[in-house]
């Protein structure tokens, strides 16, 4: 009798151990698959906004930032131009981007190669759908010149300059489990003088 409790007391706490287990491996899968559908975006909003043109004196607004939107003059990464773009702009991977959600709740990624002055007409912008579920995006500027020790964020930034930081928080929609920390961006590119 006692040895059938004890047999009883030992499959219980295997049962639940291998249940603890199989949640724990599940969690671990659904984190995996937020990181994998999240990081590419990470890097490639990185990418875009370390390149971030600051123009040179006496240029028009290159650099358009709002709290839900930002839009800019880069230099696209290859792998984000389609191949009929791409071979299209193959000199050019100069762009205006605009970053923003849309009402279907994607983060997307519209760009247009940047040309001085246009011959034709503009086409209109290529769409990149970038990330789902995504309910808003904010971004905040790290303005220096603030009183505030030392500096501090903004909710918008229009000039020939970029901030010298930017801060990218995405928001996901109620019922998604997907949690992403703050991007934060230091643009690389200096101010051209001549």
């Amino acid at each position: 009798m006692a040895a059938l409790v004890v047999l009883g007391l030992i499959l219980a706490a295997l049962t639940s151990g291998l249940h603890f287990g199989q949640q724990a491996v599940r969690s671990q899968l659904r984190a995996t698959e937020v990181a994998n559908q999240i990081e590419p975006v990470d890097r490639t909003l990185r990418s875009l906004i370390a390149q971030a043109w600051p123009g040179s004196f006496g240029q028009e607004t290159r650099f358009v930032g709002a709290a839900h939107t930002l839009s800019f003059r880069t230099t696209m990464p290859e792998g984000l131009m389609d191949s009929k773009a791409a071979t299209a702009t193959i000199r050019n991977r100069d762009a205006e981007v605009t970053i923003g959600v849309d009402s279907t709740h994607h983060l997307y990624l519209a760009w247009l190669p940047w040309y001085r002055n246009w011959i034709v007409a503009k086409p209109p912008a290529n769409r990149i759908e970038l990330l789902a579920n995504v309910d808003h995006v904010e971004f905040a500027y790290w303005d220096p010149a603030l009183k505030l020790p030392p500096g501090g964020w903004v909710t918008a930034w229009i000039g020939d300059q970029v901030p010298k930081l930017l801060r990218i928080r995405l928001i996901f929609t109620k019922g998604t489990s997907e949690r992403w920390p703050d991007i934060i961006v230091a643009t690389a590119r200096q101010r051209l003088e001549f």
